[in-house]
């Protein structure tokens, strides 16, 4: 049976189909709200741009340090350094920025100063009253940097892992992708396989990659994500932060930087570069490691970062 609609009701039924059909291929079908969150471990502080997920852990009069997430993985990304940082009698405090994991989407600019103001509401909502170490991922590495920048008094040290903001390249898609008008449209339909296209390079060990994208691919579901990331990436200098970094460098607080030399995601500068630019960093190298030092060796790592804990108190 044929079956022939009048022109305008085809159009409206286009109109009408064309979001639905937007929304399946970008694979955001989920809003982000309490029954999104109603297993999610940690808790949930409202902050005066929206509800930021939190996790604490160590005890309360332990010397307080907040991890900063990367682009597109969540706080479970501290797992490991998390756990061991709390047993050594520090507060540890991990949270997911605007955009990220179970936090909130708002429809704002996801800039520098939206991310320090989230920073410092969460800190003041945690009654944290002394400086906070700073322990950063890939393009955490300039909010960091620029949190410490603007509010020396808060911080008492920055640890950098694998830190973005040295000519981070940038694949075709995604150059596509942050273009005005058909960037977040073309973003939404291939957001999806280049974030999964990204995973191996993560790490050499596929137990790793495995880790990663058992957690990464439930969270592509969640509206708000690719408009977000989008935002994020246009606004934060993560692929040209090194006069930040410069200027940190000459600030007085003390800075760590842990980054493997096998990182295809965030891949090192040369090594000249990086130590003319940390001149008077506490700089770890990590043969045979890729992207995510405290996946790899979760040991090392959280040691390393100990060591500059306990010699900065």
């Amino acid at each position: 049976m044929s079956l022939n609609l009048r022109p305008g009701l085809a159009v409206a039924g286009a109109a009408i189909a064309l979001p639905v059909l937007l929304n399946r291929r970008r694979g955001e079908t989920v809003p982000m709200d309490a029954r999104a969150r109603k297993d999610a471990p940690g808790s949930f502080v409202r902050l005066r741009h929206g509800t930021t997920h939190v996790m604490v852990d160590g005890p309360e009069t332990g010397e307080p340090v907040l991890l900063i997430p990367g682009a597109t993985l969540s706080l479970w990304v501290w797992d490991e350094l998390f756990e061991r940082l709390a047993r050594a009698g520090y507060r540890t405090i991990r949270f997911d920025r605007y955009g990220l994991g179970f936090s909130d989407r708002p429809d704002i600019s996801y800039d520098q100063p939206l991310f320090e103001e989230q920073m410092i509401d969460l800190l003041d909502a945690l009654g944290v009253d002394r400086p906070v170490t700073l322990v950063a991922l890939a393009f955490g590495g300039p909010i960091a940097a620029e949190f410490a920048v603007h509010h020396p008094e808060r911080v008492a040290g920055v640890c950098l892992v694998s830190p973005d903001g040295f000519a981070t390249p940038l694949s075709r898609g995604l150059r596509i992708s942050m273009l005005p008008g058909i960037g977040l449209p073309f973003f939404r339909l291939t957001g999806n396989r280049a974030l999964k296209s990204r995973l191996p390079g993560y790490s050499r060990d596929p137990r790793v990659v495995a880790r990663v994208q058992a957690r990464l691919l439930p969270e592509l579901r969640y509206r708000g994500f690719k408009r977000s990331l989008l935002s994020a990436l246009a606004n934060v200098p993560f692929h040209g932060a090194e006069y930040l970094y410069r200027v940190l460098d000459a600030a007085d607080v003390p800075v760590q930087v842990i980054w493997g030399r096998h990182d295809p995601i965030t891949p090192m500068p040369p090594e000249d570069v990086l130590r003319s630019v940390f001149s008077h960093a506490d700089l770890h190298l990590l043969e045979g490691v890729g992207h995510l030092p405290h996946f790899e060796r979760p040991d090392e790592t959280a040691a390393l970062v100990l060591d500059f804990l306990h010699s900065n108190p």
